[in-house]
Parts: C-alpha cells; structure tokens; sequence
C-alpha cells in the first residue's frame, strides 16, 4: 500500500520565482566578471548555481508524487488511462 502525501508540492509559482533569481544572478555574476569584481561573480554564481539544484531536486520530488498519485487514481478508476 502507498502512503498518502499530506501535502502535494506544486512547483510551477516557486519554479518561475527560482527560474527569476537564477537568471538575476546569472546576469549579476556576469556584470561584475565585466567590472573585475570576481568575488562578486563566485557570490552570484555560486547562488544561482544552488538555486538550480534545489530547483532540479524539488521537480523531481513534484514529478514522483504526481507519477504516485497518478498510479493510486488509475487502480481505483479503470477508465483512466
């Protein structure tokens, strides 16, 4: 028997806020590697770069629970394909 989730991650409103401050310190990280400010460029770099991680990681924590759910509704309704 599955267990249950008590609370079904939906990415797609935090996804586009993550996706916006990826790509804000992508562009950060590349106006201070223009102006020689490298720390800056590891800072922003290296936030954008976890940002993406955390990102892959709860999309693939968001598609297992859909693939679960999807599997616990298709043995309760054989009409479901």
């Amino acid at each position: 028997m599955q267990k249950k989730y008590r609370h079904k991650l939906n990415m797609l409103e935090p996804g586009a806020k993550m996706c916006t401050g990826i790509g804000l310190g992508l562009i950060i990280s590349f106006i201070s590697w223009l102006a020689g400010c490298y720390i800056l460029t590891v800072i922003a770099g290296a936030i954008a770069s976890i940002l993406t991680v955390l990102l892959f990681i709860l999309i693939i924590i968001e598609a297992h629970q859909d693939k679960v759910l999807y599997e616990e509704a298709k043995k309760s309704d054989p009409d479901i394909k």
